[in-house]
């Protein structure tokens, strides 16, 4: 009975003494946290195509191949693909969206092929 009363008296302790919670705080600037968003909604620039194989099974002949897009180019490998879009124009201080579409980081529009920052 005297060590239930200590465990209770423990947690009693436990309860009544001020918790400080830890929150996850992002060390990331805000044109890095746009920058992050930005590539995540993205399209994949990911292409599929279906070609047929000459096999013994006719079941398996169909096959699904997938590469990048035109205007895509692959970063990853042969059997992982991350597909990235390609910009021909400078996209310093933005974030290349697709084939040729450069989107400026906030802060900063597009004029001439680059983005430059707003004058205050």
């Amino acid at each position: 009975m005297i060590s239930r009363c200590k465990l209770i008296g423990l947690l009693i302790i436990c309860l009544t003494l001020p918790t400080h919670g830890q929150f996850w705080k992002s060390s990331l600037t805000e044109s890095q946290n746009w920058q992050r968003e930005a590539i995540a909604s993205r399209g994949s620039g990911i292409c599929y195509k279906t070609q047929i194989a000459q096999t013994l099974n006719p079941d398996l002949r169909q096959r699904t191949i997938s590469y990048c897009c035109d205007g895509y180019l692959n970063r990853g490998s042969s059997r992982v693909l991350k597909c990235e879009p390609i910009c021909q124009e400078d996209c310093t201080n933005g974030v290349c969206l697709g084939p040729d579409v450069c989107e400026c980081a906030p802060g900063y529009y597009r004029t001439e092929a680059h983005c430059r920052k707003y004058e205050d």
